[in-house]
């Protein structure tokens, strides 16, 4: 099963990129649940973590697909050294904030920064789509990556929450800054496999057209120089022309599902925590959600050991209805040992879903967008997280634990109903073909 692994990490760079990669994305699994607890803790409300977080995550929806068209136009090494920076200080001044007990506008006016350095895990598949031209090979990587984030999903809520409760709640969020801060700058320092800027390409080309191109004198021509323009109407350009989500419509269709995803990942967080502490057992809900990862993380190994034949819109079908499911089950689960069995089931699901999700973004964008593609996906899930964190917290705080996985089970039940109605349509589209060499092809099965 580890055979196409091996053989997508003996690629020169891969390892190394990989692995500051992880490190660096360290703070994925932290974030979350460190800032909600840091916020609960400090201000005794629920609401107000959901609030905080909630900013945190529309934070990411705005800012990130920004900052992946600057890393596509100028590369990832020019634009998030300073992007890192601001992230860094931003997640210190929230700690700050936080422990002086700030009004919590200041909180919200914080949060913009923690985006600058945009998302990392598209950072990280970019690279592999630059090494990886082999299609079935990159489908088993994007399953290690999404294998990888879920190691960082087992140890991150656990870590967080017996770190926040039995130590200080702000010592999750001081890891998250430590791991950002030597993960990312490492990773940005292997340029070997950074992928190229289109802005560099494009002055490239515009350089060797005006050396090629000549003034001429030619009588049929109205002037000396070059043709004239062909008059016609003028078209008008609108704000969104030439916009990813509009030129590739099926883009906002995987966005909407992994938003559905994301409100359903943020709002398990909370209501597993409500749920274990109306238990008697807060300090164990860190451990409850590890277990949900681990079988994300066995999902998602055997996913990316296989060639699959059917679509990537019936893989994605079965993905998110499985999930959907799955979190609809939570609300029936009496306590917290069949609450990790049912989120162990329905974990299972979760990253193979990334996975196809990633493959069908792969699939429709251009690889000189392929960030910025990437990252819409992300902003998604950061709008779910966004909507999921702000209405479990409020809810829990009126309703209790069951309140929240209500919640849980929406979002699910949501995501089924969009992957059902737009299944035929993604079918029907055609992958964007671009042209790649290799000398020899990768091995994808063992």
């Amino acid at each position: 099963m580890l055979s196409p692994y091996r053989g997508i990490l003996a690629l020169p760079g891969a390892r190394a990129f990989t692995a500051w990669g992880l490190v660096a994305r360290m703070q994925m699994g932290l974030t979350g649940l460190a800032t909600f607890l840091l916020v609960q803790i400090e201000y005794g409300r629920y609401e107000y973590g959901g609030i905080v977080l909630a900013a945190v995550a529309l934070s990411y929806a705005a800012i990130s697909p920004q900052v992946g068209k600057l890393v596509d136009a100028y590369g990832q090494s020019r634009v998030l050294r300073i992007g890192y920076a601001i992230a860094i200080a931003g997640r210190l001044a929230l700690i700050a904030a936080a422990l002086t007990h700030q009004p919590l506008w200041v909180l919200l006016l914080l949060t913009p920064l923690f985006a600058a350095g945009g998302t990392q895990s598209t950072h990280t598949r970019a690279r592999w789509t630059h090494i990886v031209p082999d299609k079935n090979a990159l489908n088993t990587a994007f399953s290690l990556e999404s294998s990888l984030e879920e190691v960082l999903f087992i140890a991150g809520p656990a870590l967080a929450t017996v770190l926040a409760t039995q130590v200080a709640s702000w010592v999750p969020s001081a890891l998250a800054v430590v791991t950002l801060a030597i993960g990312g700058y490492a990773f940005l320092a292997l340029k070997s496999t950074e992928p190229p800027a289109r802005r560099a390409d494009a002055r490239r080309l515009q350089a060797e057209r005006e050396h090629s191109t000549a003034l001429v004198i030619d009588g049929t021509l109205e002037r000396i120089g070059l043709p004239p323009r062909p008059r016609g109407l003028r078209k008008y350009r609108g704000a969104l022309r030439g916009h990813l989500l509009v030129t590739t419509p099926a883009l906002v269709v995987t966005t909407a599902i992994f938003a559905t995803q994301g409100a359903m990942f943020a709002s398990v967080d909370a209501a597993t925590v409500a749920f274990a502490e109306e238990l008697g057992h807060k300090d164990m809900a860190g451990l409850v959600l590890a277990v949900w990862a681990v079988g994300s993380l066995v999902g998602g190994l055997a996913y990316g050991s296989r060639v699959w034949e059917l679509t990537l819109a019936s893989r994605m079908l079965w993905g998110v209805t499985i999930t959907g499911v799955g979190a609809v089950s939570f609300m029936f689960a009496p306590g917290l040992l069949v609450l990790a069995l049912l989120m162990f089931l329905t974990g299972l699901a979760i990253a193979p879903t990334m996975a196809v999700g990633d493959g069908v973004t792969h699939a429709l964008v251009p690889r000189s967008r392929l960030t910025e593609g990437m990252t819409w996906t992300r902003t998604g899930m950061d709008l779910g997280v966004a909507a999921g964190a702000w209405l479990a917290g409020a809810v829990i705080d009126r309703s209790g634990a069951s309140g929240g996985f209500m919640v849980t089970a929406g979002a699910g039940a949501l995501g089924v109903l969009i992957a059902l109605a737009s299944w035929r349509y993604l079918r029907a589209r055609r992958a964007y073909e671009e042209e790649v060499s290799r000398d020899e092809p990768l091995p994808v099965a063992g």
